[in-house]
């Protein structure tokens, strides 16, 4: 097999030299040394602005449950939780070599192997590779095996995506059946649901946007389920990104597997042309298989269609995305 060595440099900043970034990006916005992205915008202020919306205290995980039930993209590893240390071991006169201080007392513990994209997620700035850059200019080639993501870890937002959330009910909008799969989601959809339902999007917002899909994998028996469900989606399209971009959104998550509508728009274009711009573009974090249905009743019965969302990332150093459990409080 031939290979030709690239002919782009990079220098000691980790940065490829002279890199072109996507038509439209957020390259240096924050400085040039920035791998944080539009997780700026989730300023002290507009935390402790959002933290006024909690009203009653109800909480709604958006969070999938991590087990045999919840949908898996094929591309990662199902999630495995293994007992390491059990309430039978004792009983069959095991006991653990440990310091005398804990002699006596019984303990349990767990294992859990699993992608940490591989439920609830975040999708970090390490997450899209685009001409060998990531967001704002860093190499790809930085990413590595043996020690992660030099540059973009998603341990970098360990203390954001905490603020503001708003709920857009597109399937709702749309009729209130699950939108068909490779539907694409409109900016214009999205001012229509915002309009139909009373809200303002505002800047540094973490933007929730309902589909349907994920709720009707619940909803049909497993022996029923499309082969293709992993192959096609509804969610946002292509013309949605200048619309996140001017109205300066932190962060967008919806209730599918990989946020963009699939097929893509351009039948002959990239693949996952929605995510080579927000993330390496924009340096815009997306969530994926989010719980929306819940929080969907609860805004609708009583007109709130915004929330406080605690969507914090694990500290997982140097890695491109991780699991997570949102709590959406309203």
């Amino acid at each position: 097999m031939s290979w030709s060595p690239p002919q782009y440099h990079v220098n000691d900043d980790g940065k490829v030299v002279d890199a072109t970034p996507p038509e439209l990006h957020n390259w240096g916005r924050w400085g040039a040394g920035d791998q944080r992205g539009t997780a700026n915008l989730l300023t002290s202020e507009r935390v402790a602005a959002a933290a006024q919306l909690i009203q009653t205290g109800e909480r709604h995980s958006l969070a999938i449950s991590i087990d045999g039930r919840a949908p898996g993209h094929p591309s990662r590893l199902r999630p495995t939780r293994l007992n390491s240390l059990t309430g039978t071991d004792y009983l069959s006169g095991f006991s653990i070599p440990a310091p005398a201080f804990i002699a006596g007392v019984k303990f349990t513990d767990d294992v859990l192997i699993m992608n940490v994209q591989g439920s609830t997620q975040w999708d970090g700035l390490a997450h899209v590779i685009r001409d060998e850059t990531m967001y704002n200019g860093f190499w790809g080639g930085t990413v590595t095996a043996a020690a992660g993501a030099a540059f973009n870890g998603i341990h970098h937002l360990r203390e954001s995506m905490v603020g503001r959330g708003v709920l857009l009910d597109v399937c709702a909008a749309q009729g209130g059946a699950p939108l068909a799969p490779g539907t694409v989601i409109t900016a214009a959809m999205l001012d229509d649901a915002a309009a139909g339902q009373g809200v303002e999007l505002r800047a540094g917002d973490m933007l929730l946007v309902r589909t349907g899909y994920l709720g009707a994998w619940y909803a049909t028996p497993p022996a029923e389920r499309s082969p293709t469900w992993f192959e096609e989606e509804p969610g946002l399209g292509l013309d949605t990104l200048p619309w996140l971009h001017e109205h300066d959104v932190a962060a967008v998550a919806c209730d599918n597997w990989g946020v963009e509508a699939v097929p893509f728009e351009q039948p002959d274009g990239p693949s996952m042309p929605f995510h080579q711009t927000a993330i390496p573009g924009l340096g815009l974090t997306l969530g994926e298989y989010f719980w929306l249905d819940d929080l969907a009743a609860a805004c609708a019965a009583d007109g709130r269609w915004d929330c406080f969302l605690a969507a914090q990332p694990l500290n997982l150093t140097n890695a491109s995305g991780t699991m997570l459990n949102p709590i959406a409080i309203r």
